[in-house]
Order: C-alpha cells, then sequence, then structure tokens
C-alpha cells in the first residue's frame, strides 16, 4: 500500500486484536523530563480517532501525566501498588491491573472495541515488544526531528515488522514539526511489506 490510497484506519484497527500507539521522533525519544517534549495537535487528534470506544492500557506515569482519564475508552492503569479503590476515585472509566496480561484480561472482560491499545510509557512499550506475538499492530507517530530524552519507544525488528501504510504531513504554523503515521504489522500475519 503506498501513502496515496484511501485508508480506513479505522476498520484497519479492528482487524488487530492487541496494538501499541506512540509518538517518538527520528531518534526515538518520546519524552524527557516525565513530559512529551512537542506539542502535535494532528497528533493528539490521531492519537484521540485511533483509541475512541477502546481500552488503553498505559503505566502510572502516563497516567499522572494526562489531566484527566482518557474519555470515552476504558482506561487501565498499570501498578502492583495500586488498587481498586485508588481507581474508583480516579472515575468509572479508570481500572488497576498489575501487569499487561492481567491489563489485556480486564479489556477482554469489557465491552470495548478491538483492539486493545498499549499507550506507554517506554518500560510498558519494551514489555510488550519482549512478549513475543502480543502485540499484531503498531501505529507509530514519527516525529521529523531528533531530541534529548530519558524515554525511548524500542527499535522495530524489520525482521519481524513490515510498515503496512504510512501518511506523510509538514509543519506548520500550528506544528513545529513534520511528521508520518505509520501502521505496522506482523509479517507472520502476511500483512507487512
Amino acid at each position: 500500500m503506498t501513502e496515496s490510497q484511501p485508508f480506513d484506519f479505522r476498520a484497519f484497527h479492528t482487524a488487530h486484536q492487541i496494538a501499541m500507539i506512540v509518538a517518538c521522533t527520528e531518534n526515538g525519544v518520546i519524552g524527557a523530563d516525565g513530559d512529551m517534549p512537542w506539542h502535535l495537535p494532528m497528533d493528539l487528534r490521531h492519537f484521540m480517532r485511533s483509541t475512541k470506544g477502546c481500552s488503553v492500557i498505559m503505566g502510572r506515569k502516563t497516567f499522572d501525566s494526562l489531566n484527566e482519564p482518557l474519555p470515552n475508552r476504558l482506561n487501565i492503569v498499570l501498578s502492583r501498588s495500586l488498587g481498586s479503590d485508588w481507581a474508583a476515585r480516579q472515575g468509572p472509566g479508570v481500572r488497576v491491573a498489575s501487569s499487561i496480561e492481567e491489563g489485556i484480561k480486564v479489556a477482554r472482560a469489557s465491552d470495548m472495541a478491538m483492539p486493545i491499545w498499549i499507550a506507554g510509557g517506554g518500560d510498558i512499550y519494551r514489555q510488550a515488544m519482549d512478549t513475543p506475538g502480543l502485540v499484531d499492530l503498531i501505529v507509530r507517530t514519527r516525529v521529523h526531528t531528533q531530541i534529548e530524552g530519558d524515554t525511548v519507544f524500542p527499535d522495530i525488528d524489520l525482521d519481524c515488522w513490515g510498515r503496512h501504510h504510512f501518511e506523510v504531513f509538514d509543519g506548520d504554523d500550528r506544528h513545529k514539526f513534520g511528521l508520518t503515521f505509520e501502521w505496522w504489522t506482523r509479517k507472520s500475519a502476511g500483512l507487512g511489506q
């Protein structure tokens, strides 16, 4: 598939079970000092449209970086020390799980749409990538810059993954950096190129 062909990303997403969604720079940085080191409204809109109506698994630091729980989603926060009483104080759309595997069980028990999204941070992405066959889709926003940061997204193994589709956007007055939306699928599934 080329970038010029029409692409129904929502329909494509629903064909997958467990996906990761991330924005990172060309050198893999996803965070600096506990925050996202850019503000790109197009990428935020892409994240919201992609994950709407789904379960989103994230680490505690990622959840804490949000102003409030993600609306119209099941927010599953990974923590070994937090309990259901903490989740209840956050609102009805928040659950706690002690591992990615438990988070997936919580998501599957809900009535949320597929896929189940893994949304960071760095350690959570690494755990998901290190679990063979767990994730079948990576939706990556490649931010066209290189910066220093303390949190990175793991390299995508090109022997296992193929880029299925991409869309390129230049920077503008609202976007300091250009960006590329990329959809990666496992080659074993026969969908990667």
